[in-house]
């Protein structure tokens, strides 16, 4: 009949074989010295072998003990990976969304989002990393993070992709300049001024230019930079005036800059990315609803 050992046992025999001391194992696992000893000994007696040499003081494993050591550590190696999984259970109960998206959003319309999920959803740590939509798209076909948020097209290779819904640019200048006085701006209001403009040939400057060059208006651009951010501290320093995706305009709006409505439409059209072939988290779901939410209000 095998012998019935219990882990307090298995957990003392290693305590004591690792330190020499039986003083010394109490302290590792929390117990007295005597409790040890009661282990050990029980240990002894279940196995029906010696496996500490007791001289005064000092402690020396036997041959058999060497022998079990080995079997103890293999054990101990997978209760070790048993803890980690375990670990991570707990994480993913308490919560963690990995996030990646483009700058535009991430500079304050991201972020807000954000803190209202935390306050629903209280423990969650939530990581936002901020890229271009191309980088977006690679990362999230390598299912690095639990959601993207970019301006792509419909389709990509290794991922699924959800159109949001859009939201229209905005025409941005400094407060004291004079379209600043209209309610909305046209094509024609451009003509000859002074424009800053997207150096990365975005889907919305694509639109941009494609609305004046059907208007046969054709504004001086005195300048191109790639993020929206960059744009809108130009135009609070009097560069020119920008037509910006309408998160930046709203992050900066009162920050040097005002933001009004261009007709016609230059939509800007972000997109929510999955990893193809992994299950979605439940956080990732939840906070996909909340960016849905907010857009739709």
């Amino acid at each position: 009949m095998a012998p019935r050992l219990n882990l307090r046992q298995v957990e003392a025999f290693r305590a004591v074989f690792l330190t020499g001391s039986m003083t010394a194992a109490g302290d590792i696992m929390g117990v007295s010295q005597p409790a040890v000893s009661r282990l050990i000994r029980d240990l002894e007696a279940e196995i029906g072998t010696r496996l500490f040499d007791r001289k005064g003081t000092r402690i020396s494993a036997t041959s058999d003990a060497v022998i079990l050591s080995r079997e103890v550590e293999r054990s101990f190696h997978g209760l070790d990976r048993i803890a980690r999984a375990a670990e991570e259970l707990t994480r993913a109960r308490r919560g963690e969304l990995k996030i990646i998206a483009t700058p535009a959003t991430s500079i304050g319309w991201l972020p807000r989002i954000i803190a209202r999920f935390r306050e629903e959803r209280p423990g969650t740590v939530v990581s936002l990393r901020s890229v271009s939509s191309q980088d977006v798209l690679d990362q999230m076909a390598l299912a690095v993070y639990d959601l993207g948020v970019a301006v792509l097209p419909p389709e990509g290779p290794g991922v699924v992709i959800e159109t949001l819904p859009s939201r229209n640019a905005v025409c941005i200048m400094p407060p004291d300049h004079p379209l600043a006085a209209r309610d909305v701006i046209g094509p024609q209001d451009l003509h000859g001024l002074p424009m800053i403009a997207f150096s990365d040939n975005s889907l919305l400057q694509i639109r941009i230019r494609r609305i004046l060059d059907d208007a046969g208006v054709e504004p001086e651009f005195v300048m191109e930079t790639s993020f929206g951010a960059t744009i809108a501290t130009l135009v609070a320093n009097g560069i020119g005036i920008a037509i910006i995706d309408p998160f930046t305009a709203a992050t900066f709006e009162g920050r040097g800059i005002t933001g009004r409505p261009f007709e016609p439409p230059a939509l800007y059209e972000l997109r929510l990315v999955y990893a193809g072939y992994t299950p979605r988290t439940g956080h990732a779901e939840a906070f996909a609803r909340m960016l849905r939410d907010d857009l739709a209000a």
